[in-house]
């Protein structure tokens, strides 16, 4: 149970482990598998749980052999000491020595995660914690929940889930927090043995180990609103973890050969274009992913700087020999085709114009067959060609000569390529039905096999819609729904600095395409959460 309050901070580290060796014990024969984890001998160990805690030395002892593995990322003491305690292992003990100064009336925890095992087979006491109190009383609040990847909406691993007082939002700059706990497999964490208090939590994936927000590739996420705990167990709303926005920047420029250079360039959606120091006349651009390819009349081997923002980048003469020279070449991106679906052809570089008078299709049995070809519009090296395909029947496409002019002012040489439509019935129809939707926003529907995007919808303004999708090769494919808040066509990472938490979105997963079969699936939006 929680309620909204106002902000806060909080304090944790995690020890150093320094472990020594003091037997080499070999590892028993015969008998039942040992499958039971190492127990503690409460008689030879120091009590767990106390009050009143006034003890500079801890000791847990164990009936058996055990060693401790991963201590780094497992073991967690809360909330913070004012020095590092030493923890070492001697024979089938642990001591832990403590710093002089521990707060007082306060609730420690050194919880081992899945640090200890036994030394034979492996067996892991999971989640062990030692427990004391410097106060008459040991807090006993507890919270749990669950973290997840903003991008892949899968369970987050090895995610630090920090609390801090309420008042600074800054905190996770600065300082490290007042309580930790760290995600399993599932994105599952649990904080025991917390005070009644107001907390700010934020989840990090610390790359560098300090508690801090300070590195380019951590993930952050948290709950928009203060925690505040009122009964002994509160579950706490699921939080999303996400990237950093890129910083607007051109990190790498390829001129191997006049005539063509590549951008990489790492700024969010929709691209900067660079500005090109001279400037190239009549250069065409086409972007694919993060690179900007640019093409420009090769007899100028470009020179100059390209500046995006503050940054600027120089460019050197490419080292390599003209291509102008070489034929044009045209390569199908189709696969296996649709008997009514469209094929797709890329020239390499840029063409400037397709006459069609040049170009000839037919079969094998009927031969010259009508076409409509149309350019890409986004991709300048890509063009779409519709007719009746014949299943089964081999198509030969003819490109004659000066068919095809590219940005370089090449013409092409006769090209022939061989397309084959296959029949019908080797293909599946997936209509999807999506509800819930929110008709004052507009969202993008991307049907997706693996990471290649297949098919990409735009839903505006509507509360349900209706996509159907004939002609899909057989598989298994997902479905991503992003509530597209700026309207730019792809989903957005969040920004802490801003207070902004990434665009929200739904992955879906349909019962896999079969040929000849119609698969119909509906989605519901889930608002706000």
């Amino acid at each position: 149970m929680f309620f909204q309050k106002h902000p806060f901070s909080f304090f944790l580290a995690l020890p150093a482990l320094l472990l020594v060796a003091c037997a080499s014990p070999k590892a028993p024969t015969g008998g039942e598998k040992d499958v039971a984890p190492p127990a503690i001998i409460a008689e030879e160990s120091t009590p767990n749980l106390q009050t009143n805690f006034k003890e500079d030395k801890i000791t847990i002892t164990f009936d058996e052999w055990f060693a401790i593995k991963d201590a780094a990322s497992q073991v967690v003491i809360s909330p913070l000491m004012p020095e590092q305690p030493d923890i070492k292992q001697k024979g089938k003990s642990i001591i832990i020595s403590l710093p002089d100064s521990l707060k007082e009336e306060t609730t420690y925890t050194i919880n081992f995660g899945n640090a200890i095992a036994d030394l034979n087979e492996g067996n892991v006491l999971e989640n062990y914690a030692f427990v004391f109190s410097t106060g008459a009383v040991l807090d006993s609040n507890k919270m749990n929940g669950k973290v997840i990847n903003a991008l892949t909406l899968a369970p987050a691993e090895g995610i630090w889930v920090m609390l801090y007082p309420v008042g600074e939002d800054s905190a996770v700059y600065k300082r490290k927090p007042e309580y930790v706990a760290k995600t399993n497999k599932e994105g599952q964490w649990t904080l025991s043995n917390i005070r009644a208090d107001s907390f700010q939590i934020v989840a990090l994936k610390d790359d560098n180990l300090n508690f801090l927000y300070d590195q380019e590739t951590e993930l952050i996420g948290w709950i928009d609103y203060n925690i505040y705990i009122l009964q002994p167990v509160s579950i706490l709303p699921q939080i999303q973890v996400f990237p950093k926005e890129k910083r607007t920047t051109i990190r790498e420029v390829i001129h191997n050969v006049p005539g063509w250079m590549k951008m990489i360039v790492d700024a969010p959606q929709p691209k900067p274009m660079p500005v090109l120091n001279p400037p190239l006349d009549s250069a065409v651009t086409t972007w694919d992913g993060d690179t900007l390819h640019i093409w420009y009349d090769p007899s100028k081997n470009y020179a100059g700087s390209a500046i995006l923002d503050t940054d600027t980048t120089r460019i050197r003469v490419a080292p390599g020999a003209s291509m102008a020279s070489a034929p044009i070449k045209i390569s199908a991106l189709s696969g296996r085709l649709h008997p009514q679906g469209e094929a797709r052809f890329s020239t390499g570089v840029p063409f400037t114009s397709l006459d069609t008078s040049l170009i000839i299709l037919a079969n094998d049995s009927t031969g010259k067959i009508h076409f409509v070809i149309k350019a890409d519009s986004i991709n300048k090296r890509v063009f779409t060609m519709t007719a009746a395909w014949k299943p089964v029947a081999r198509h030969t496409l003819t490109f004659l000569p000066g068919a095809v002019h590219d940005v370089w002012g090449r013409v092409n040489d006769t090209i022939k390529l061989s397309i084959v439509a296959l029949p019908a019935d080797q293909f599946g129809d997936l209509t999807l039905n999506v509800d819930g939707l929110d008709s004052t926003k507009n969202y993008v529907l991307l049907i997706k096999s693996g990471e290649q995007i297949i098919r990409r919808f735009d839903i505006t303004q509507l509360s349900i819609a209706q996509l159907r999708n004939p002609g899909l090769l057989p598989g298994k494919y997902t479905i991503e729904i992003i509530d597209d808040l700026n309207g730019n066509g792809v989903w957005d990472t969040g920004d802490y600095h801003a207070r902004r938490q990434p665009e929200r979105k739904m992955i879906f997963t349909p019962d896999n395409l079969r040929a000849a079969w119609e698969v119909e699936a509906k989605m519901t939006w889930l608002r706000g959460g």
